[in-house]
């Protein structure tokens, strides 16, 4: 596995949640266009039901974009220095049995390939992180009926 650095993986991270940011107002920009360029109609009740289909959409991404907004805001406060014990910003190389998989604590954003190597990104709330929380290297876990080794901690 390719050493990975802390900081390059928060601000990956950070990254991440700028294009969601972005690619969500992008759709809130679209969908207002199309509900400015939709002509009223003789049809009073079709022109209405389209116009709050459009409202709707808007709305609902509005909502995910400050659940985004949240999640950087999680992120940014984050520390880079070396974990001694698993929890918030940390980044763990964990096994179980022949399978290595490393995740970082911070917000939940599933996994992501950073640099060719798929990194699992969870939220400290997270059942998994809740587990994990406190322990140190060299330790195992035990988590929905799997052994989590964590073989190297940042």
């Amino acid at each position: 596995m390719t050493p990975l650095n802390k900081s390059d993986i928060r601000n990956f991270c950070l990254a991440h949640v700028d294009a969601m940011i972005a690619e969500y107002e992008g759709s809130i920009h679209e969908l207002q266009k199309g509900m400015f360029e939709e002509t009223k109609s003789s049809a009073g009740d079709k022109y209405e039901t389209s116009r709050t289909q459009f409202q709707r959409e808007i709305e609902r991404l509005k909502t995910q974009i400050s659940g985004v907004h949240t999640t950087k805001a999680t992120l940014l406060i984050l520390n880079d220095a070396k974990s001694i014990a698993a929890g918030e910003g940390s980044l763990l190389h964990v096994s179980m049995g022949a399978t290595k998989m490393v995740i970082y604590i911070g917000a939940a954003l599933g996994s992501l390939n950073y640099q060719g190597q798929p990194i699992h990104i969870i939220s400290a709330q997270s059942p998994l992180a809740i587990a994990l929380k406190g322990h140190a290297e060299g330790d195992v876990v035990n988590f929905n009926q799997k052994k989590y080794k964590i073989e190297e901690l940042a």
